[in-house]
C-alpha cells in the first residue's frame, strides 16, 4: 500500500467516525421514574448503596461516604481542604431538572437548570469556576460516548459518560465520582435520564 493510499483511508476512516458520533443538542428534561430506576438497579448490584451517609444538594439519587479528615499523605487535612472535598463531591452529584445542549462545531456547551454553562471540547482542558471551586474538564469520544473528565479543587474527580438513544430520544449521563485525595475512598456511581423535547 502507498502512502497516499494509506492517508486516503484514513481520512475516510476518520470521517466516518465523525459521522457516527451522536449529536445531543436540544432540550432536554429529567425523566424522574427512569432515573429513579437507574438508581434503584444500583442498589440491587451493590447492597450498601442505600446506606450510606447522603451527600447535601445531590438531587434525587445522590448518596455516598463522606470526605474523611485524613489524605492520601496520610497526615490529617485541614477544614478548608474538607470542605472543597464536600463540595466536591455535591457539586458532581448534581440532577439538574434541564439540560440545554448545543454544538458548534468543535465544541459541545452544556447548560443546566441553574444556567450554569459549561463548554466541552474534545482533546482539550477547559477550565471554568462552578460555585466556589475550580474545575479543569477533559472531554473526549469513545466510540459514540462522550467521556468528560472533570477534576475539581478539593481532589475530587468526576468521569461523565454520555450516551444517546434515537427511538425513543433520549440522553443518559452516568457519573463516577471519586475523592482522589483519600485512600481507598469508594466511588459513587450517579445515574441521569433524560428525554429529549418532542418535535412540533
Amino acid at each position: 500500500m502507498t502512502r497516499l493510499a494509506g492517508v486516503v483511508i484514513l481520512a475516510f476512516a476518520a470521517a466516518a467516525l465523525s459521522q457516527a458520533r451522536p449529536d445531543f443538542s436540544g432540550a432536554w428534561t429529567l425523566n424522574e421514574e427512569l432515573t429513579a430506576r437507574a438508581r434503584a438497579q444500583q442498589v440491587d448490584a451493590e447492597p450498601n448503596f442505600g446506606r450510606r451517609i447522603p451527600i447535601g444538594g445531590s438531587g434525587p439519587i445522590g448518596g455516598g461516604r463522606g470526605p474523611t479528615d485524613v489524605n492520601s499523605g496520610g497526615g490529617r487535612r485541614t477544614p478548608e481542604e474538607m470542605a472543597k472535598a464536600r463540595e466536591g463531591v455535591r457539586l458532581a452529584s448534581l440532577v439538574p431538572q434541564t439540560l440545554t445542549i448545543a454544538s458548534d462545531g468543535s465544541s459541545i456547551v452544556v447548560t443546566d437548570s441553574a444556567g450554569v454553562r459549561s463548554r466541552l471540547t474534545p482533546g482539550k482542558s477547559e477550565k471554568s469556576e462552578l460555585g466556589a471551586l475550580t474545575v479543569d474538564a477533559k472531554a473526549r469520544w469513545d466510540g459514540t460516548t462522550l467521556v468528560v473528565e472533570r477534576k475539581f479543587e478539593g481532589g475530587v474527580k468526576a468521569t461523565d459518560r454520555y450516551s444517546l438513544t434515537a427511538d425513543p430520544r433520549r440522553l443518559t449521563i452516568v457519573s463516577k465520582v471519586e475523592n482522589t485525595a483519600v485512600p481507598g475512598d469508594r466511588a459513587r456511581m450517579v445515574h441521569r435520564v433524560y428525554d429529549g423535547a418532542k418535535a412540533p
